[in-house]
């Protein structure tokens, strides 16, 4: 098997098209069909079933994308770490974090990174903490940033920070038969305000729902959407309240669009940040500078 082919294999597997895949590997048609059949000649089994809509793979195509993808990856990593020894080139660094981490903290990380490597290329892909375990256990991302808590056998875990999480509400409206403008009791063990939360889940919601039914507190949730901005604009107008990470909020508190509700009997709530990385993956210049940005970061707060 030629990496070519195993190229133009994943292509065709990922857009379900030869035609389009040739476009993509600037091939003619006929030249990437005559990559997949000597495929499936030297493994002696069909890869793809011809449909009047496409392609679809079979079960032996099916784990060939599995294994290929993973080869074509670590393939990739070699050619980085080649370049870095040979040329001192930062060349591209790919991460992986959730969305609230994207927007909230890695624009100040990565403009550390930038003053450091302004040649670096980045990539960030966004997912869940799961789908960010994921994508370094697959070598997809050469560090993972992630809010929830993971252990592996093949992976690097370091703790950076905790984070406290907090109950916002709308500052235009009372949430609750409220004690004070800012504060709120429980109604015997249910919390009597209308949530608007992460769906169900979600790494945080679990969190969420985990820490608060051990201490026997009921919420109801109201609304859900899996969009930071969105829950803060809803609660924002009044619609319900929330459980945010204070770095999601910290402006909105100071703004005034937001107020912080402080419940009587409620548990403390932290979530906790760390950087994950396969244990046989050799950092990158560039992962090596994010790292120790990462670590800085850590000691300052």
């Amino acid at each position: 098997m030629e990496i070519v082919q195993l190229a133009s294999f994943l292509c065709v597997a990922d857009t379900s098209s030869v035609s389009r895949a040739a476009e993509i590997v600037h091939l003619t048609q006929p030249a990437v069909t005559k990559q997949i059949q000597a495929l499936e000649r030297e493994l002696k089994t069909p890869l793809f079933d011809r449909t009047g809509r496409g392609v679809e793979l079979t079960a032996a195509g099916a784990t060939l994308r599995d294994y290929a993808g993973r080869s074509l990856a670590l393939l990739k990593e070699c050619q980085q770490v080649i370049t870095d020894l040979d040329t001192g080139a930062a060349g591209q660094l790919v991460i992986g974090a959730g969305a609230t981490t994207s927007i909230f903290r890695l624009p100040r990380w990565l403009q550390s990174l930038q003053t450091v490597l302004p040649g670096i290329d980045i990539v960030v892909r966004t997912g869940d903490s799961r789908e960010v375990v994921s994508l370094t256990l697959d070598r997809q991302v050469e560090l993972g940033l992630i809010t929830t808590p993971v252990q592996h056998p093949d992976l690097a875990v370091s703790q950076l920070f905790d984070e406290e999480i907090v109950l916002v509400a709308s500052p235009l409206s009372p949430p609750t038969a409220a004690s004070s403008p800012s504060g709120a009791t429980l109604d015997g063990h249910t919390l009597r305000l209308p949530l608007i939360l992460f769906p169900c889940g979600s790494g945080f919601r679990e969190y969420l729902e985990r820490k608060l039914a051990a201490a026997g507190i009921e919420i109801h949730v109201k609304m859900e959407t899996d969009s930071v901005e969105a829950i803060k604009s809803f609660v924002a107008i009044g619609l319900g309240a929330s459980f945010l990470p204070f770095g999601a909020v910290a402006a909105e508190l100071t703004g005034g669009v937001l107020q912080q509700v402080q419940v009587s009997g409620l548990p403390p709530l932290h979530r906790h940040t760390a950087v994950i990385r396969r244990k046989d993956r050799r950092a990158g210049m560039a992962a090596q500078a994010l790292l120790e940005i990462l670590q800085d970061s850590c000691v300052e707060k």
